[in-house]
């Protein structure tokens, strides 16, 4: 009986193992790995195109900023100072689980890129979330945000597929997207090679209401 609960429980052990080296190679479907939770949001509306109108609500998310051309060194720094905070670089000293997507908020000025990565933070620490003990790190509120969306597999090259995304988006009529900054996101480990899971959104915004007529009413 001794031998038999060993190799159920070898038999568990190697079953476990099999599929976390399944998730993080890619085999099952695309997104997030090792089930990390999911910063919510709601799909508005689906276009026969391919991409989506989404919602995020209001949520905390943690940021770090960077400016400069070039984008794999600065995301890989402003990765490691935003995972710095989750694990325990923080006020209250707190181990805080990762989230999916990594975001990053992506802005040409004055030919350099600003960027912004965010991580979610877990609804745990919605309420009161610690703060940063790197200066440069800060927790922000991110207001409601309505996107267009497309996801991307594979390992895209971001900027490139912004415009041409902002071109289809453009083609497509949509004049209330904000084409000044493109997000994109990443939903899954670095080391995943499979069914990847990427994202790239612009912001949608309220159309300028008309001008108001302030010329004095001509009468016949």
């Amino acid at each position: 009986m001794h031998y038999f609960n060993l190799t159920r429980k070898s038999l568990k052990g190697s079953l476990n193992m099999f599929n976390t080296i399944k998730s993080h190679l890619g085999f099952g479907p695309p997104g997030e790995v090792l089930n990390n939770e999911a910063a919510q949001y709601k799909v508005i509306q689906k276009f026969e195109a391919g991409y989506e109108l989404i919602e995020y609500p209001e949520q905390k998310w943690t940021s770090t900023k960077m400016t400069g051309e070039g984008s794999g060194a600065k995301n890989n720094s402003m990765f490691w100072k935003l995972f710095g905070y989750i694990d325990g670089k923080n006020s209250s000293g707190d181990k805080i689980s990762m989230t999916v997507p990594v975001m990053i908020a992506n802005e040409k000025q004055d030919n350099e890129m600003k960027r912004e990565m965010q991580f979610y933070i877990p609804s745990k620490f919605q309420d009161s979330p610690p703060d940063p003990n790197d200066e440069s790190v800060e927790v922000i509120t991110r207001p409601p945000m309505i996107m267009y969306s497309k996801f991307l597999p594979g390992k895209p090259n971001f900027e490139e597929e912004a415009e041409k995304f902002r071109e289809e988006l453009e083609r497509d009529g949509h004049s209330d997207a904000d084409f000044s900054i493109f997000y994109s996101a990443g939903w899954d480990s670095p080391f995943k090679l499979l069914n990847r899971r990427n994202e790239i959104m612009f912001r949608k915004v309220e159309s300028a209401p008309p001008a108001a007529n302030t010329d004095s009413p001509t009468t016949e």
